[in-house]
């Protein structure tokens, strides 16, 4: 348990009164290049719905001026007084007299600042014919709207926005809505847009800078445009052609065109987020727009084209129906994230993209699911300031993967229509979880809410066990038990009950069930007719979010399956990860799971891959805690080399024009895993392949860079740090930035390196801060590596926090989950338990409880998992004679 710190003190965050509520901004904002400041004007048409002698509004790190209400009969009150709460980020302007219901005008001058922490308007850096330059941008979504321009700044609160930016002449200035006219005053230019549709304050957005764009249209004539900083135009081509499919697209599926003449996607250098659906004007990572084709790994190729469709999806979901509060954040992200794979799926169909939705999306659900810390998709939240904590697995990928259970349980016909429905009702206004169910309902037939409801508003999911009672004359009789499931295997003590769809294949009708029934109570049994000699799948296809847990009876003739490839690859995945987490819960052993990676020799598909080396990779990791000399770990390994070498040979390091994606995706895989296990043959050519890339310019498949990278900073020395190093100065691409920088925290923790290397990036600076935590991940790979990191951190709070500009942010809170969280040690445990007490203000660590607590539970898992099966691990790797 985490130690008791001080409770915060002072004032309780308070949403927003209803006696009024905005209709309509005016906004006119003036940037300055040298001071980082902006001027703003804010003319908000205000209705006052109640008698008051007050308004309160939102703002931060404004500074607030002149203040003025113009009354519906002419009546004006100047130089109206305001107090601030910073606790609220709240404004409560006084009234001179009790203002009756009516439409009134507020008026607010100020100056803000163009802060460098990529939140509200914000600056953001980038290098140019060898010098520095810089643009603005936004990021408003949770709660940042307010640091540009005071507002109501909750989703409610929907109004529609006249923007103006004034601006040096010669740059461009964007906004949410079309260009209206742009005209020359002495050095500046006077920008103004379009009305905006009706929309919340988080989906405002202006950016200003030197930029080059591509454009195209839309099959039904909206006008899209890329967005780059200057040189980098030529990497948008691909997001074009994602952008112009997908407009067009989501119009026809959702049956409502998309809503705006234009669309505009900008990659921005420093950006905290993925990307922003703000509408109109959608904000991006660089390396989450932008494509290479000599450059961008296959993986990174579909990142792009699914984060693409996310934020467009979001145009509909989240924009045009908006959450009531940011208790159904899941209303937006979690359909906006199965909206991705639906488009990618249907309009990319080479990217198989459903295969990778199984690691990225099922997978990260159940991670982060099956703690004990762990939290609802419908989370209650009191302080949205305190809301990056829930921008996690539990909000998009556990939410999509409900969605895509739900979908394939109700038929996409009928699940399309009830998301028709569900938007027609609420266009242009928001909504809760309740009015969806109601829409699916009614388009289904079927009681929608009853079904879901447990797996939205209770936390975690279920492992269903099932039995074989008795098997007679093509009748079996099954037992089926649900309970939720706890990553280290304990009971849960709130006895938590779901509706799970369970669907059961047969090895003759492997590709859809031949049998479906909702398991409702903790135990039922279900008789089934089967031909005897075949085997029988639950949760086929892998659609429903439970694992499942078979008698031995049961699993073996699916091992046997899965080594000859009977059972079909969306099943193989779910069998081998179901196991594997089952071994990490101490529900199945060592054998079991090892059994079935040895039967998977011959496995060709990525997706399955993957996952069985997910559970390489953490039991790696646990054994290298087992014993001070590393000989479990040098013992495994050998083991390891063994079972992949076939498998590494087959695949070769030579790519052939045609082939299918995927067996390059596998290729770098199963070498970056012979290759961290030690194999020396392996190691070899790729220091060899790396010197020929780095000192010839000989080219370097983008799918082999991680491997060939990672291999030469851990087998190499101080010359391959510095020209790794150099590499990642001068390569001039996000993606292969960031491979180089987890590549580098990979050095020797005992070799100097790692102090070189975080002084380089984070107190001298050359690292952007949005980047910080891929540099955090690479040391964690190693126990020395992992315990060097975690003392980095704790020596550099303060640094890293005022890089951040807080703890409450998702990328700190992300490099303090890669610094501690694969330590094997109840010794780190109670230090994360304790450690920021006196060191965080207590408003502020109230934002880190529920990091703290995963943190801490994730080692304890680990300690738990090394005891349990590291014996285990010894006796089979002694029983095949390593």
């Amino acid at each position: 348990m985490a130690p008791v710190c001080p409770a915060p003190s002072g004032e309780r965050y308070e949403r927003l009164p209803d006696y009024a509520k905005p209709a309509h901004y005016v906004l006119r904002l003036e940037p300055d290049f040298e001071s980082f400041t902006f001027k703003g004007r804010a003319e908000i048409d205000v209705e006052i719905l109640k008698p008051t002698t007050k308004l309160k509004l939102h703002a931060k790190a404004l500074n607030i001026g002149a203040i003025a209400l113009h009354l519906a009969n002419g009546q004006e009150f100047r130089d109206l007084q305001h107090t601030y709460s910073d606790t609220a980020q709240v404004v409560e302007i006084t009234l001179p007299v009790e203002i009756a219901p009516q439409k009134t005008k507020l008026s607010i001058d100020y100056i803000g600042v163009h802060n460098d922490h990529m939140q509200g308007f914000y600056r953001s850096k980038y290098t140019a014919d060898g010098k520095d330059h810089w643009m603005f941008s936004t990021q408003f979504e949770t709660t940042y709207a307010r640091q540009a321009f005071p507002c109501w700044d909750e989703p409610v609160f929907k109004a529609t926005y006249d923007v103006t930016l004034v601006v040096d002449d010669g740059l461009t200035a964007l906004s949410n809505a079309m260009e209206k006219s742009s005209t020359v005053e002495g050095k500046k230019r006077i920008v103004k847009f379009d009305t905006s549709p009706l929309m919340s304050s988080y989906l405002v957005a202006f950016a200003v800078g030197k930029f080059e764009y591509l454009e195209g249209k839309t099959p039904k004539g909206t006008l899209v445009r890329i967005y780059t900083v200057p040189g980098k135009k030529e990497f948008g081509h691909f997001a074009l052609e994602v952008s112009t499919k997908a407009l067009d697209w989501y119009g026809d599926w959702f049956g409502i065109p998309y809503m705006m003449p234009k669309c505009d996607l900008i990659a921005i250098p420093d950006y905290s987020m993925g990307a922003m659906e703000n509408w109109g004007l959608i904000t991006f990572r660089e390396i989450a727009l932008l494509f290479d084709p000599a450059k961008t790994s296959t993986k990174q190729k579909t990142y792009v084209a699914l984060v693409i469709a996310h934020e467009l999806a979001h145009l509909w979901f989240g924009d045009l129906v908006t959450m009531k509060w940011w208790t159904d954040l899941w209303l937006k992200e979690g359909f906006a994230s199965f909206m991705e794979y639906l488009f990618v799926g249907y309009n990319y169909p080479e990217m198989k993209i459903w295969l990778h939705f199984l690691n990225d999306e099922l997978s990260s659900g159940f991670d982060l699911d099956s703690l004990k810390n762990s939290h609802p998709i419908e989370v209650p939240i009191e302080n949205p300031n305190e809301l990056d904590e829930i921008y996690d697995s539990i909000t998009y990928a556990k939410s999509n993967s409900i969605n895509r259970m739900l979908c394939f349980y109700l038929g996409e016909e009928k699940f399309k229509q009830g998301l028709r429905n569900y938007l027609q009702k609420f266009k242009y206004a928001n909504a809760e979880t309740k009015d969806l169910w109601a829409a699916l309902s009614e388009a289904s037939g079927q009681d929608v809410a009853a079904l879901m409801s447990g797996w939205t508003s209770q936390m975690g999911f279920p492992v269903v066990s099932v039995n074989q009672l008795t098997q007679e004359n093509g009748k079996r009789v099954l037992a089926f038990e649900q309970k939720r499931f706890l990553a280290d295997g304990s009971e849960d003590r709130a006895a938590s009950l779901w509706k799970v769809p369970i669907t059961l294949s047969r090895s003759g009708q492997p590709d859809e069930p031949f049998h479906r029934f909702v398991l409702s109570e903790k135990r039922q049994e279900e008789t089934v007719t089967i031909p005897d000699l075949e085997w029988l799948k639950v949760n086929q296809g892998t659609t429903g979010f439970y694992r499942v847990r078979y008698d031995e009876h049961l699993l073996h003739p699916l091992v046997t399956a899965t080594g000859n490839s009977q059972l079909p690859v969306l099943d193989r995945f779910g069998l081998g990860n179901d196991l594997f987490a089952l071994l990490f819960a101490n529900q199945v052993t060592v054998d079991q799971a090892l059994s079935f990676l040895e039967m998977s020799r011959n496995e060709t598909e990525y997706a399955v891959w993957r996952s069985l080396d997910m559970g390489i990779a953490r039991l790696g990791g646990m054994v290298d805690y087992a014993d001070e000399d590393g000989s479990l770990k040098k013992r495994f390994d050998r083991y390891l080399i063994d079972t992949l070498r076939n498998t590494a040979d087959r695949l070769g390091w030579t790519y052939t024009d045609g082939e299918d994606s995927q067996v390059g995706l596998l290729r770098g895989l199963i070498i970056g895993r012979i290759c961290r296990a030690g194999d020396e043959k392996y190691n070899a050519k790729a220091l060899e392949l790396f010197h020929k890339y780095i000192d010839s310019n000989v080219p370097l498949h983008a799918d082999l860079r991680g491997p060939v990278f990672g291999a030469a900073i851990r087998a190499g020395g101080d010359k391959e740090f510095q020209l790794l190093r150099s590499h990642y100065e001068t390569c001039g691409f996000p993606e292969v930035e960031r491979t180089a920088l987890v590549a580098l925290g990979q050095t020797c923790a005992k070799s100097g390196r790692l102090e070189t290397l975080f002084d380089y990036a984070i107190t001298q600076g050359k690292v952007r801060t949005q980047d910080l935590h891929s540099l955090f991940m690479g040391p964690a790979c190693t126990r020395s590596g992992q315990q060097w990191v975690w003392d980095y951190f704790k020596k550099n709070l303060n640094q890293l926090t005022e890089k951040y500009g807080g703890v409450q942010t998702m990328l700190f809170q992300r490099c303090f989950k890669f610094a501690a969280e694969e330590a094997c040690s109840e010794a780190v445990a109670k230090e994360v338990d304790e450690f920021f007490c006196g060191k965080v203000d207590p408003s502020s660590l109230k934002t880190l409880d529920r990091p703290i607590k995963q943190v801490s539970e994730r080692i304890r898992n680990n300690v738990k998992l090394l005891k349990e099966a590291g014996p285990q691990l010894d006796a089979y790797l002694k029983s095949k004679g390593y």
